[in-house]
């Protein structure tokens, strides 16, 4: 079997992920980023239980947890003003695994799979340049990409340039966006979070906020909202969070929160022409779920598998784009549907603070919801009292 050779564009999560499976399929592999690494970046910063199990399936697992990652048992949900909290643990997978997930902070998480990029047969990373644009044959199948430094050459093209990709943008994929859209600020907090095992999100008066541990010491605090709102929300983001959560009143900011929006986008494919979407660039709804970067790693798992089976010659390349699009929509759409509810939910205090006060003491349809979210059943699994329960009943 002849090695192929993918060009991959972009080493975050789903990036690094993807050419470590096309590595380990014996592989070649050139890795493009913009940025140099250790780099930071406006996320999340939570890893839902998927994503921990794709860590370990890709060997990452126990390095990412010796940079002192914390383990998140669940996600707890409050409204400002109202007393009432609601918590649900992460369901047991079905098939076994860690019913955990992680905060990771993504200098350190970012710099472990880089590391592992460094240490992979057939990988090269190129760092400090920026991916320019598609390069096309004769027959129209992009065949490479031109960047700050000349022209990289592969058999396939993978665009794992974030939200706002340039690639996707150059193929033509990405359509105007249609509704206003939302934005977000993460900022990070010195403080004590050793027994802090959960994602915290707190409704407030148009915006949500986030906590979640992320490292020894340290608390990532995130909030997202309309333009107009986080607007307003940065130009005064320390005395805002205080305001919103009393347990930053004597905590103290570690860095200068970073912004990051409009985070709806929807391209037009996610695979032809030689040139195939992973994580933010395939597609992206909103971060309130926290399953960003989980979704990601199952993408590029799925990615790895059909671009290997390409270049391998066991498939065409008609019968890869096919199989990846069908991928990345069995993995989204419940996904989105999750997120669907859960915007609407934020957007009506009296409906959310309903379903917070029954959560509170009958958590059961917020944990099927975070199975469907981890792709664990579907909403079939939801029983006619989950869902009058979810409606505050």
């Amino acid at each position: 079997m002849s090695a192929g050779h993918a060009v991959v564009v972009g080493a975050g999560p789903s990036g690094a992920a993807t050419a470590l499976v096309l590595s380990r399929a014996g592989h070649v592999v050139t890795v493009v980023d913009r940025a140099r690494f250790p780099r930071d970046k406006a996320c999340g910063e939570g890893l839902m239980p998927p994503g921990v199990a794709v860590l370990r399936r890709l060997g990452v697992l126990d390095a990412v947890l010796s940079t002192g990652a914390p383990r998140l048992r669940g996600v707890q949900y409050n409204q400002q003003g109202r007393a009432a909290t609601a918590y649900a643990r992460f369901p047991e997978p079905p098939g076994g695994g860690e019913p955990w997930g992680l905060g990771v902070r993504r200098t350190t998480f970012d710099a472990v799979l880089v590391d592992a990029l460094r240490a992979a047969s057939g990988v090269t990373v190129v760092e400090g340049v920026r991916a320019t644009g598609l390069i096309r044959d004769g027959s129209g199948l992009v065949s490479g990409v031109t960047t700050s430094h000349g022209p990289v050459l592969g058999d396939v093209v993978v665009a794992a340039d974030g939200l706002h990709s340039s690639l996707r943008a150059a193929a033509g994929w990405t359509p105007p966006p249609r509704t206003a859209g939302r934005y977000g600020l993460v900022g990070h907090w010195h403080l004590d979070v050793q027994h802090v095992d959960r994602i915290q999100v707190t409704l407030s008066r148009g915006q949500e906020w986030y906590q979640a541990p992320v490292g020894p010491g340290l608390l990532l605090v995130s909030t997202l909202g309309g333009r107009t709102r986080i607007g307003a929300t940065a130009r005064a983001y320390v005395t805002a969070a205080r305001v919103a959560l009393p347990v930053l009143r004597d905590a103290h900011p570690a860095v200068a929160p970073l912004a990051a929006g409009q985070f709806r986008q929807r391209p037009r494919t996610v695979a032809a022409d030689g040139l195939f979407l992973v994580g933010d660039a395939a597609g992206y709804d909103d971060p309130t779920t926290g399953e960003g970067i989980g979704v990601g790693l199952l993408l590029a798992e799925q990615l790895g598998k059909h671009l290997a089976a390409l270049l391998s010659g066991q498939v065409d390349r008609g019968a890869a784009e096919a199989a990846y699009r069908s991928a990345h929509a069995g993995l989204c759409r419940d996904r989105n549907r999750v997120t669907a509810l859960a915007l609407l939910m934020a957007r009506r205090p009296r409906l959310s603070g309903r379903a917070l006060a029954r959560a509170a003491t009958h958590p059961q349809a917020l944990e099927a919801l975070l199975g469907v979210n981890c792709g664990y059943w579907g909403f079939g699994r939801l029983t006619a009292a989950d869902w009058l329960s979810l409606g505050g009943f």
